[in-house]
């Protein structure tokens, strides 16, 4: 009778242990499908905007050069202005802008990947352990009022 129950207990616990490795393996191919679902969706996001970015100011550009070139009366001046004007913003990016850029990107990724909502396994193996737990103490309750 005993080893009949410590052998059915056996079962249990080999059965609840392929159930959470199961379990964990859905969970993490969910949250994988998930980030990579935001992380095509950002990037779509940031070659339409990007490239719709580039074109306005290709022609924001174009039409400076040309209004500078008219005003200093030589048409590749205002070109050159503009070039220049560029050169400086890139020049001051690489310097000062680098590591905040850094720091956003990165920050803005890990939000992507982590989520407040998602459980973390720790937790999510201390509810299950607290649920088989309370299993076990049902199970011992029902056998002591069989054997009484």
């Amino acid at each position: 009778m005993a080893f009949s129950s410590l052998k059915e207990s056996l079962h249990k616990v080999t059965d609840r242990i392929e159930d959470y490795s199961v379990s964990m393996a859905e969970y993490y191919k969910l949250r994988l499908f998930k980030s990579a679902m935001k992380g095509a969706v950002s990037l779509v996001n940031l070659l339409v905007y990007g490239s719709l970015s580039l074109f306005v100011m290709l022609f924001l550009s174009v039409g400076a050069a040309f209004w500078l070139g008219t005003f200093f009366e030589y048409v590749y001046v205002g070109f050159l202005l503009i070039g220049a004007f560029y050169g400086v913003i890139l020049i001051f990016m690489y310097i000062f802008g680098r590591k905040i850029m850094e720091r956003k990107l990165l920050h803005q990724f890990s939000g992507l990947l982590y989520d407040a909502e998602d459980l973390e396994p720790k937790v999510a193996v201390e509810q299950e352990i607290n649920e088989y737990q309370e299993t076990l103490l049902e199970e011992e309750s029902k056998e002591e009022k069989i054997s009484n």
